[in-house]
């Protein structure tokens, strides 16, 4: 295999496991992609898959053309993480990549919220220097299982504690205390919901919403966040506390 076709085989491998995150679509509305329609760019970068594409199912035709797509709008710098990411993929052992995936899928199976307290503490992990990173890597490792609960139990209250300081730096001084008052008075299931709203919304809107359910009667803020609450139970966020 030349340069020009083995760099095409890396993008292709690349393009399928940034695909491996994307969300799957529903197989039945899904609409075959012929190879035809694809862009000369997005030929290029799926040439590997040519001659077995229509062998592939309608989503992962899409996925692939979303994975292209991607890949045309990226850096060298996001190029060169993404087959690093293939790499370090494709020295995984079977088992350790169902692993992986068994992992993603619960990681899926989370409150939209609890899945976003993840990525930013991902995003903080990442920010670390390769040391420090490597160091909490290793520390990690050597935890007894009651340890490692112990560590992620704390990591999760620490996060919730930036939530809440997040939440009410948002809030005009005068309101923090009414507004600590109304949490308080709810249930976790109720603050759950809440806050899973909140945050959900634009920047511009958080504060209107949390005025509006401030002004309603106890019984009706109730009502409206039993509709809003997730379909899986998350720990509830500390907005409550100072």
């Amino acid at each position: 295999m030349n340069l020009r076709n083995n760099a095409i085989a890396v993008v292709f491998a690349a393009v399928l496991l940034a695909c491996a995150g994307a969300r799957a679509q529903d197989q039945g509305a899904a609409a075959p992609v012929p190879w035809t329609s694809l862009s000369p760019a997005e030929q290029q970068v799926l040439a590997s898959a040519h001659d077995k594409w229509d062998t592939l199912t309608a989503a992962a035709q899409q996925r692939l053309q979303r994975g292209a797509q991607r890949w045309e709008t990226m850096s060298p710098e996001q190029r060169a993480t993404v087959r690093q990411r293939f790499q370090k993929w494709n020295s995984l052992s079977a088992e350790q990549r169902a692993q992986l995936r068994e992992r993603y899928q619960k990681f899926k199976d989370l409150p939209p919220a609890q899945q976003e307290r993840i990525r930013q503490a991902f995003k903080r992990f990442s920010s670390l220097p390769p040391e420090q990173r490597e160091k909490l890597r290793e520390k990690f490792k050597q935890m007894s299982p009651a340890e490692r609960r112990a560590f992620i139990a704390g990591a999760q209250a620490q996060n919730h504690a930036g939530n809440a300081r997040e939440f009410f730096r948002s809030i005009p001084q005068d309101e923090r205390q009414p507004t600590r008052q109304m949490l308080q008075a709810m249930t976790p299931a109720e603050r759950r919901a809440f806050h899973q709203t909140w945050r959900s919304l634009p920047d511009n809107e958080r504060d209107a919403y949390r005025q509006r359910m401030l002004r309603m009667p106890a019984q009706q803020r109730s009502a409206e966040l039993s509709k809003a609450r997730p379909p899986h139970p998350a720990p509830a966020p500390h907005l409550h506390g100072h």
